[in-house]
């Protein structure tokens, strides 16, 4: 990651900016470039988007976006989450146009690349959380797990590739064993 800015900038001069080709985020009033995702990182980001995307289409409960779409942190944070999902209940997929969401997520997905390091990383969920996420599902594909955070929890709930993520109240009746993320 790069910070490109000498000057301090809010979310709204960010989200007004045009910055051209990349990834990019507002990191504490600064742009920080990202280094384009690799291959692996891509395959399990689609492919969990899908399969919370095809619950919530199933359900009629709700709706998921990836490609690092904004979630907006604060007045000097601004994140691209791999997958957010909203429930049509707050925030309904026909309001969705070019502005960022009304309302925090009711859970965002991020996946770990073989570059990211992990106080990076950690630091996004707790934006996110911060944001008013209810929960972050972090997937580390290297090691086929997935951790779940939520802000009133003092540590993770850790899954191995054979356990069973489930009873989620934000994604009510949704169920899959953890390797199916990642193929």
């Amino acid at each position: 990651m790069a910070t490109i800015t000498t000057t301090k900038i809010t979310a709204d001069e960010f989200l007004k900016m045009d910055l051209g080709e990349g990834l990019h985020e507002l990191v504490k009033g600064e742009i920080v470039v990202m280094p384009p995702p690799g291959p692996r990182h891509g395959f399990v980001c689609a492919n969990t988007g899908e399969m919370v995307q095809d619950f919530g289409r199933t359900t009629g409960h709700g709706h998921a976006m990836s490609n690092d779409s904004v979630v907006v942190i604060d007045g000097e944070n601004v994140r691209g989450a791999d997958i957010q999902y909203f429930s049509e209940a707050r925030w309904p997929s026909s309001q969705v146009g070019d502005d960022p969401p009304p309302v925090p997520p009711d859970l965002v997905v991020e996946v770990r690349s073989p570059t990211d390091r992990l106080p990076h990383v950690l630091n996004k969920v707790a934006d996110y959380l911060r944001a008013g996420v209810p929960v972050v599902l972090l997937l580390q594909p290297k090691r086929r797990t997935v951790a779940l955070y939520r802000d009133n929890d003092d540590d993770p709930i850790v899954l191995d590739e054979s356990d069973v993520v489930e009873n989620l109240p934000e994604l009510p009746g949704f169920q899959c064993i953890v390797g199916e993320f990642f193929g």
